[in-house]
């Protein structure tokens, strides 16, 4: 009876994608909020491009269409819905598939993700230490991106995405924990830096300084990752290598702010915390929270820091 069920529930969604799909694109799906920040400020997607919106719809109308859907095909239609900027409906979709695949560590991670961009914490944490504990003892399993490149493996990104939920949460011994795990599994060089870069934050702040600093030799100058990436050039700057205003310019107005100028605002703002300048990080952080890049975990960790006391 549950799995039947379940199948009525998934048949009535999909149902339900193949009428709205070409509405999607009229901009109707920008008329209710896709989350709520911290504070209640209700959060909205900008419309994708068009041409992109049509593509995507075009790959999910597939799917659908061809029924029996797989762990890969629900995998397949979330990164279609993350790709335009739909992540209600991604979280959703990973919702459908978890009812026919229970113990997926994949859409469980995939899930957790998609949580954290929805402000759903409470949710979070259930998705990502399920999927920690399905995962556990398996060989490395690889995620890809639309391309079918790898990207890096579900070991490093569970542990990633726990360690960026407990830093949201305050809890930075745990956040360290999470964050050495998944910066042992991590294999591709930017996966690397970022995990470093947030580990380093985690650790300033659980007050191991020493721990922090030596943790900064391993990314050097030189260092096999993207250099224009913004966690590598955050780094260049807390290993003193680059100034300030070489990171990013504090005075662009924050509707031009993109993902990666958040990012790396994010970065100078604790730089700056660190430095003893509170006031100064203060007002990075609520500059990013000013601009229209909130899928940035660089934006939802400025929420946080502004709601401290």
């Amino acid at each position: 009876m549950k799995i039947f069920d379940g199948m009525k529930k998934i048949n009535s969604f999909f149902g339900a994608v193949l009428f709205l799909l070409p509405f999607f694109g009229s901009g109707q799906n920008n008329e209710t909020p896709q989350a709520f920040s911290l504070s209640g400020k209700p959060l909205f997607s900008a419309a994708p491009d068009a041409r992109v919106l049509k593509k995507a719809d075009s790959v999910i109308q597939a799917f659908v269409a061809k029924g029996n859907l797989t762990e890969d095909d629900f995998i397949e239609i979330g990164r279609q819905w993350v790709a335009t900027a739909r992540y209600k409906e991604a979280a959703e979709n990973y919702t459908l598939g978890l009812k026919q695949y229970p113990n997926s560590f994949k859409l469980l991670r995939l899930r957790g993700h998609r949580y954290l961009t929805l402000r759903e914490l409470d949710l979070v944490v259930k998705d990502l230490l399920k999927a920690r504990d399905l995962i556990k003892s398996q060989p490395d399993s690889w995620e890809t991106d639309a391309e079918g490149k790898r990207t890096d493996t579900y070991q490093h990104q569970i542990e990633y995405h726990l360690g960026v939920y407990y830093f949201l949460k305050e809890e930075y011994r745990e956040a360290v924990k999470a964050f050495e795990k998944s910066l042992k599994e991590a294999h591709v060089a930017n996966e690397i830096v970022g995990t470093t870069d947030w580990l380093y934050n985690s650790y300033r702040r659980n007050g191991q300084k020493k721990e922090a600093q030596e943790l900064l030799t391993s990314i050097t100058p030189d260092f096999s990752a993207d250099h224009e990436q913004a966690y590598f050039r955050r780094i260049m700057l807390y290993k003193g290598l680059i100034k300030p205003n070489e990171l990013v310019d504090e005075t662009v107005s924050p509707e031009k702010l993109n993902i990666q100028d958040v990012t790396k605002l994010y970065g100078l703002a604790n730089w700056y915390s660190f430095q003893g300048n509170k006031q100064k990080a203060k007002e990075l952080y609520g500059k990013i929270i000013q601009s229209n890049s909130w899928p940035a975990f660089a934006y939802l960790a400025s929420e946080v820091e502004l709601l401290k006391k």
